[in-house]
């Protein structure tokens, strides 16, 4: 058997292609089995920003396997999850308070969904469960969290099992979807929302979602406008505002999440990879949930 080949057991995104088989990795820098130096550009995708083999970062794992591998959260609570979770909260926007941890981004969007259906349902509204999201968007690759995006190339093969959740045009304002120009377009792409809820029906809408800034769209730049009139929307009818900040949160545009470029405070947010720090030089990587109004969880 050679690895990496399509001989081999693995079932690869591609399975014609010959993949080069890693063996080591420093700092920027992945090595292949032949001594082959390849610069780890995506960062694994953002897992391994601050690089391979930090040796601050191993020493934290070791230790901590060394007094405990796995700590299951139903049955148990445990100081670097406690510690972990009062950091990223120092970290987020005014307003929230607990955090939700998972395994993974598709995870975090998934449950964001499953959050506000229940946060509905605890207030007396049972019918709002859709979420409208983008076209062009993705929010990750689970069934639920595939009908919230809007990516038509990763769906078209599951469109049979998505959930009949509607979606509005995303803004790219180089191309747009009205045929207008910024700022005589008066932002049409975040009131086309409205049109949205009125139509499904705003006792039927639970949440909208979206990414500050789309990274599997070009990452176009939301007009100044833009969130500040989803925030206002999503308020006028009930409907949470789910930031999906998997790819730009945690300091990969210069704030702590995305969002905050507009002052605008989503309802959750959905977040994970590796933190860039921007005054520490290690930090844990990160996948969770950040929950803004936790009140109903506890009956309030």
């Amino acid at each position: 058997m050679k690895i990496g080949t399509p001989g081999d057991s693995v079932f690869y995104r591609d399975l014609n292609e010959a993949f080069p088989v890693a063996v080591k990795a420093d700092g920027i820098y992945i090595y292949d089995a032949t001594g082959q130096k390849y610069i780890d550009g995506v960062s694994g995708v953002c897992v391994v920003c601050l690089g391979h083999n930090v040796k601050e970062i191993l020493d934290a794992i070791n230790e901590q396997f060394n007094q405990i591998c796995f700590c299951y959260h139903i049955n148990f609570s445990n100081k670097p999850q406690a510690e972990l979770a009062e950091k990223i909260i120092g970290l987020a926007p005014d307003g929230f308070s607990k955090v939700f941890f998972l395994s993974g981004g598709s995870e975090a969007t998934e449950t964001a969904m499953k959050l506000a259906r229940e946060y509905h349902i605890q207030r007396g509204n049972p019918t709002k469960y859709k979420v409208i999201g983008r076209w062009n968007s993705y929010h990750g690759n689970t069934m639920g969290a595939l009908s919230m995006s809007g990516h038509r190339h990763r769906r078209k093969f599951y469109d049979p099992y998505l959930l009949n959740f509607p979606h509005i045009s995303p803004c790219y304002c180089y191309r747009c979807f009205f045929g207008k120009e910024y700022p005589d377009c008066g932002i049409e792409c975040a009131w086309e929302l409205e049109k949205v809820i009125k139509y499904e029906g705003a006792e039927n809408i639970s949440a909208f979602i979206g990414e500050p800034i789309s990274a599997t769209f070009g990452s176009p730049i939301p007009p100044a406008e833009y969130w500040t009139i989803i925030r206002e929307i999503c308020d006028r009818y009930d409907i949470l505002l789910i930031a999906d900040e998997v790819i730009t949160g945690f300091g990969r545009t210069g704030k702590t999440f995305c969002i905050e470029h507009w002052g605008v405070i989503p309802d959750l947010i959905a977040t994970g990879k590796g933190k860039v720090s921007l005054q520490e030089n290690v930090e844990a990587n990160i996948v969770g949930q950040v929950i803004k109004r936790f009140s109903w969880l506890r009956g309030e």
